[in-house]
């Protein structure tokens, strides 16, 4: 990893971790792969991370982002976590839409606090359907 800041910062929030890309407004060849190896690493060493991705700051994407995307979601994935973004321009939205990315990741257009608070509760509803699933199979 290079000795540049950080460009993505992580706090938790219950069971959701919002990270929030701060040090790029372009993920683009330059960033992409930092940008990469920065969240899979932060999801590799948080096991059932929860994560929710803020698009605040960034105005552009490569194609190359969108595979770091891929990436960062098969890591959730694998840790037995999830996924999701906000915050996400009209242009990055049109990109989504445009590459079916808006199919595979669940984009949430309402204010930050609510996309956290709206994330928590899917978590949580999952969390209890696998709870009370697991309940009835001893019966």
């Amino acid at each position: 990893m290079s000795e540049n800041p950080p460009l993505v910062s992580f706090e938790e929030h219950g069971s959701v971790t919002l990270g929030t890309i701060d040090n790029a407004s372009m993920l683009d060849g330059m960033t992409v792969n930092d940008f990469g190896n920065e969240v899979v690493g932060y999801v590799e060493s948080h096991p059932s991370t929860n994560l929710l991705l803020n698009f605040a700051h960034v105005q552009y994407l490569s194609s190359a982002a969108l595979t770091e995307l891929i990436r960062i979601n098969d890591a959730c994935v694998a840790g037995k976590g999830s996924m999701r973004v906000c915050n996400v321009s009209k242009d990055i939205t049109k990109v989504f839409k445009i590459t079916n990315f808006d199919k595979l990741f669940e984009i949430h257009d309402e204010d930050l606090q609510e996309a956290l608070r709206r994330y928590q509760r899917a978590v949580d509803l999952t969390r209890e359907e696998e709870e009370w699933a697991n309940k009835n199979k001893n019966f």
